[in-house]
C-alpha cells in the first residue's frame, strides 16, 4: 500500500513538474510598451470631417427586386461617394488609375516602382445596413447626420466600414503628398454590396483580376478589431486578425405526411410537424466536432503568454486541461463558434390554418462551417443525425466552403503583425477564425495571405453598435487607424516577399 501511495505521489509530483515547467518555459508576450505617436502629416480632425461627409451619403445596399425608389436613392448616394473621394482626396484622384468595375464599387491602382511584383490589396466597403425601423429616435445623433460630437463621429457606417475606408484613404493621401512611392502596386477596393454578399462588387473585381493573371502578395480586409477588456486574464489590448473564414451553407429539412382535418389526427410523430420536430431535436443533440486545431489554437497560443499565472498554467497545458477549456469555451456562443461548425435553425414553414393538418413541414438550418469541415461533411452529419428516410435533407444554393488558412509563420503575416505592434502601444496580436463572411474570400485564388482586420479600437460596449443603434467611432481611434495603414504601406518598401 505504501509503495502504491509513493508511486502515486511520484506521478503527481512529475505531473506538477511538467505543468509548471511548460508554463515557465513560455516565451514572453510580444508587444510594444512604448508610447505611439501619429505619423507626421496625419490629422485626426481632417479624417473625422471626411468620415462625417461619407456617412451623410446613405449608401444602402439593396437586393435585386428592391423598389425602384430605393435603388435610385442608393445609386445617387454611391455616385456621391465618387464625388466625395475627388473632393477630399485630390492626391489620390491625381495619382491613381481608376479601373472599371461595372458597378458602383471603386477600384483604384496606385502604381509602384516595380509593377511586375505581386500587388497588395486594401479593402473596405462603402455600403451600409439600414437603420431598423422605429429605432431612429433612439440615436443620440441622427444615423445619417455624420455628427462630430463628444469626441466621436456618429452615424451608420462609422465602424462598418466607412471608418476603415477613410483611414486607408487618409494614409494614402498623406504618403502621396510626402512623395512616397510603394515598391509594388497598391490596389484599393471599396465594394458597394458587401452587406448583401458582394456578388456584383468584389466578386466581379476578383474575377477580373484573375482573368488578367494578377497575383497578390496579400489582401487586407475588415474582420477583427483591436479589443479592450474582452480576453480573460489579459490586461493588454488585443488586435484580432482573421486568418481564415468560416464557410456557409443552408440546409432544408422537409417532412411529408398525410394532411387532413385536425379533429382526427394520427400519432403526433406521424404528422409533418411532429416528424420535423423530432428531426430537429435529433440534429440539435448531435454536435459537430470541437477542437483547438487551426486558427483557434493559434489564437490561444498568441495571448497565453500575457495571461495571469493561473490562465497560463491552464492554456499552456491543454494536453491536460483541454477538456475543461473546451467545455468553458463551448458554453458561450462566441467561444463555441471558434471551436466547431455552428448550426442555427432560422426558418420554419408549415400549415395554412389552425384546424388543418399540413401535408408538409419545412425547416431551414444555417451552418457556419469550420475549416476542418466541408459542405459535404456537414450535410452528411445532419443526414446521419436525422436518420429518417422520410425527412428530405437538401442543400440550398449559395453555399461556400471554408477559406484557406493563412500561415501565421509566413513573412507576410509576421510583417503585418509587426506593423500592428508598431501602431498600437501595449497591444497583443492574435490570429483567429472569422465566423462571419467578408468579401476577401473572392480573392483567395489570387493570394495565399488574407488578413481580416479593422484597426479600430473597440471597447466592450462598442461592438453592439455595429449594425445597431448609435454606431460611432472615436476621433482618436480613427486617427490611429490611419497611422496603421500609413506604416503598413511604408513597410512595402522593406518587404522581401
Amino acid at each position: 500500500m505504501k509503495r502504491l501511495l509513493l508511486l502515486l505521489l511520484i506521478v503527481l509530483l512529475g505531473l506538477v513538474a511538467v505543468v509548471v515547467g511548460r508554463t515557465l518555459l513560455l516565451p514572453a508576450a510580444a508587444y510594444n510598451s512604448a508610447p505611439v505617436s501619429l505619423p507626421e502629416g496625419l490629422d485626426g480632425q481632417r479624417a473625422a470631417e471626411s468620415l462625417a461627409a461619407a456617412i451623410r451619403l446613405p449608401t444602402l445596399s439593396h437586393q435585386v427586386g428592391a423598389p425602384a425608389s430605393q435603388l435610385t436613392a442608393s445609386n445617387a448616394a454611391f455616385a456621391g461617394m465618387r464625388e466625395w473621394l475627388a473632393q477630399h482626396y485630390p492626391q489620390i484622384t491625381s495619382h491613381t488609375e481608376s479601373l472599371a468595375t461595372g458597378s458602383p464599387s471603386i477600384l483604384l491602382r496606385w502604381p509602384g516602382k516595380d509593377s511586375q511584383l505581386p500587388a497588395v490589396l486594401l479593402m473596405a466597403h462603402q455600403d451600409v445596413v439600414p437603420v431598423a425601423p422605429g429605432t431612429e429616435e433612439q440615436w443620440t445623433h441622427p444615423p445619417f447626420s455624420g455628427a462630430i460630437a463628444e469626441g466621436f463621429v456618429w452615424g451608420r457606417g462609422a465602424i462598418d466600414s466607412k471608418g476603415s475606408m477613410v483611414a486607408i484613404l487618409e494614409a494614402v493621401e498623406t504618403l502621396m503628398a510626402q512623395g512616397f512611392q510603394p515598391q509594388r502596386d497598391v490596389l484599393l477596393a471599396f465594394g458597394h454590396d458587401e452587406e448583401i454578399g458582394g456578388h456584383q462588387g468584389n466578386r466581379r473585381i476578383a474575377a477580373q483580376l484573375q482573368e488578367q493573371g494578377k497575383r497578390l502578395a496579400w489582401v487586407s480586409d475588415d474582420g477583427g478589431f483591436v479589443v479592450r477588456g474582452q480576453v480573460p486574464g489579459v490586461s493588454e489590448d488585443v488586435a484580432v486578425v482573421g486568418i481564415a473564414e468560416k464557410g456557409y451553407v443552408s440546409l432544408t429539412l422537409q417532412a411529408n405526411a398525410q394532411g387532413g382535418h385536425s379533429s382526427q389526427p394520427p400519432a403526433f410523430d406521424e404528422t409533418a410537424i411532429g416528424r420535423l420536430s423530432k428531426a430537429l431535436q435529433q440534429v440539435g443533440d448531435a454536435p459537430f466536432q470541437r477542437g483547438f486545431d487551426g486558427p483557434t489554437g493559434d489564437l490561444l497560443a498568441s495571448f497565453t503568454p500575457a495571461q495571469s499565472l493561473c490562465y497560463r498554467l491552464i492554456f499552456t497545458n491543454l494536453w491536460l486541461f483541454g477538456p475543461l477549456v473546451e467545455q468553458q469555451l463551448a458554453a458561450s456562443p462566441a467561444g463555441a463558434a471558434q471551436l466547431q461548425t455552428s448550426l442555427s435553425p432560422t426558418l420554419l414553414r408549415a400549415g395554412i390554418k389552425e384546424n388543418v393538418l399540413p401535408p408538409s413541414a419545412r425547416a431551414t438550418l444555417n451552418l457556419r462551417i469550420h475549416p476542418r469541415d466541408s459542405i459535404a461533411s456537414v450535410t452528411e452529419h445532419v443526414r446521419s443525425a436525422v436518420a429518417d428516410e422520410q425527412i428530405q435533407v437538401k442543400v440550398m444554393p449559395g453555399g461556400r466552403e471554408p477559406s484557406a488558412v493563412s500561415d501565421v509563420r509566413g513573412e507576410a503575416y509576421q510583417q503585418f503583425a509587426e506593423v500592428i505592434r508598431q501602431s498600437f502601444s501595449n497591444t497583443l496580436v492574435s490570429p483567429n477564425l472569422t465566423v462571419g463572411g467578408t468579401d476577401s474570400r473572392y480573392y483567395e485564388p489570387l493570394t495565399d495571405n488574407v488578413f481580416r482586420f479593422s484597426p479600430l479600437l473597440m471597447e466592450r460596449e462598442d461592438l453592439p453598435r455595429m449594425h445597431g443603434t448609435n454606431e460611432r467611432v472615436a476621433i482618436d481611434t480613427l486617427a490611429n487607424a490611419s497611422g496603421f495603414y500609413y506604416r503598413l504601406l511604408q513597410s512595402l518598401n522593406t518587404s522581401t516577399n
